[in-house]
């Protein structure tokens, strides 16, 4: 999505944006992993995360994302956080050194994920478990569309919550532009590959019931209008190698 905002303008909100604490963010960070050094990372990242990530805001856990662009990488996550909490992350010299000396010695490349801000207006969240897998859709919106694109998250969320579905759903944005075409991100979480033998009916039939009938049709119709492209990852929790889960 091409942007044209001015300086002056982020400027202007940025103070307001960092004065709000009541939300959800988490940092990603995707790093690609020597073929030949998967135990060495494991072991590494293990460490690293249950000594100075393993609990309370900057908790970390590992995702092996297993589709998509970035298939066959290893996402590290921080959070859930904010950005008062990032001033307090861990920076001793222990911590930089533990991490530049024995994780980052078996990985070849790093793509920043970046910061993304979880809207809590539009959740639904049955339990206070972490899925075992999940699906994030990231998606790159036409040009001012960003009002109609949370418009039609809200819908699926509210169909989440009439419909009572076991399953987690959320939507995220990043907190700074980049040049990767993510503008929105939807994560949908799941612990059975089954669930999706029959959820694009059964979805279909609940959307209509909650919205009215004809309404999937428009939704979809809108969908074109408002999404430029989008893509899929699968990422799968690796709880031996993240921080303790409470």
């Amino acid at each position: 999505m091409k942007r044209t905002l001015l300086l002056f303008t982020v400027l202007l909100f940025v103070g307001m944006a960092f004065s709000q604490t009541d939300y959800l963010m988490y940092e990603n960070t995707y790093l690609k992993v020597k073929t030949n050094k998967y135990k060495e990372f494991g072991e590494a990242v293990t460490h690293h995360n249950k000594t100075y990530h393993n609990h309370g805001p900057h908790h970390a856990r590992i995702w092996s994302v297993t589709t998509g662009p970035n298939a066959g990488t290893f996402l590290w996550q921080m959070g859930p956080c904010t950005f008062t909490d990032m001033d307090s992350r861990p920076d001793s010299k222990e911590h930089m050194e533990d991490w530049l000396y024995n994780v980052m010695p078996n990985v070849w490349g790093i793509e920043d994920g970046g910061y993304w801000r979880r809207d809590e207006k539009h959740v639904h969240a049955p339990t206070e478990a972490v899925p075992s897998k999940i699906i994030v859709s990231f998606f790159e919106l036409e040009d001012d569309s960003k009002h109609r694109f949370k418009e039609m998250v809200s819908k699926v969320a509210e169909v989440y919550k009439e419909k009572n579905y076991n399953n987690f759903f959320a939507s995220y944005y990043p907190q700074f532009d980049s040049d990767d075409n993510r503008d929105a991100a939807v994560v949908y979480g799941f612990n059975k590959w089954a669930n999706f033998d029959d959820e694009d009916r059964v979805f279909k039939k609940d959307f209509e019931e909650v919205h009215g009938e004809g309404s999937w049709e428009t939704f979809r119709t809108e969908a074109r209008d408002v999404i430029e492209e989008s893509v899929d990852e699968i990422w799968e929790l690796l709880p031996d190698l993240s921080g303790d889960f409470e």
